[in-house]
């Protein structure tokens, strides 16, 4: 039994849930205790709905992405590296993103006209910080981590992303209030 679960557990897609069900939340209690609003009372359902995000919608998919994405371009070159980098913060990542302030918003209590209003008025404005992050830190995970660790230096590097995400979500400006029906 033991050596099945050893086994399972060094699988990239099991590794990352892992992973991304611990940094997600995480990063959604860095976001709030660094609230500008003197806030200080931690929303532990929040970090909550990130861990289930996260580890069961994010993991997936990337998941999904960079098996794809090693597929099409199989070729260790810088080139394909960097090919595939760009590639993915104009295929993955606005579907991730847009995916993000989508599903987060349903799990808040939104509706899904609530869903869609914040990725209008949110997803243009954090793409255009991601599309100067992430093919930066993509290059680097293609080129330098082993395949096995991909997803993971991903999560890792998405610690502080998310955090941004968060901040991004729950920016009191910017913020849709939701109709609550009661």
């Amino acid at each position: 039994m033991w050596s099945k679960i050893l086994k399972a557990s060094s699988h990239g897609l099991v590794r990352g849930v892992a992973i991304y069900s611990i940094t997600w939340p995480l990063s959604s209690i860095i976001q709030q205790s660094l609230d500008p609003s003197g806030i200080k009372d931690i929303d532990l359902q929040r970090a909550a709905k990130f861990s289930i995000y996260g580890g069961l919608y994010v993991a997936p998919t990337l998941y999904a992405w960079m098996r794809f994405a090693g597929f099409i371009w199989p070729s260790m070159t810088i080139t394909s590296h960097i090919t595939k980098a760009v590639v993915e913060q104009f295929s993955y990542g606005p579907f991730a993103m847009a995916s993000f302030f989508f599903f987060m918003t349903l799990l808040d209590g939104g509706t899904i006209e609530d869903a869609k209003k914040e990725v209008q008025q949110k997803f243009i404005s954090t793409w255009k910080i991601a599309i100067i992050v992430w093919p930066f830190l993509q290059t680097i995970n293609y080129c330098i981590i082993p395949p096995k660790n991909r997803l993971i230096f991903v999560s890792l590097a998405g610690l502080v992303w998310t955090s941004f995400l968060a901040y991004m979500k729950y920016e009191k400006k910017k913020s849709i209030d939701y109709e609550k029906t009661d």
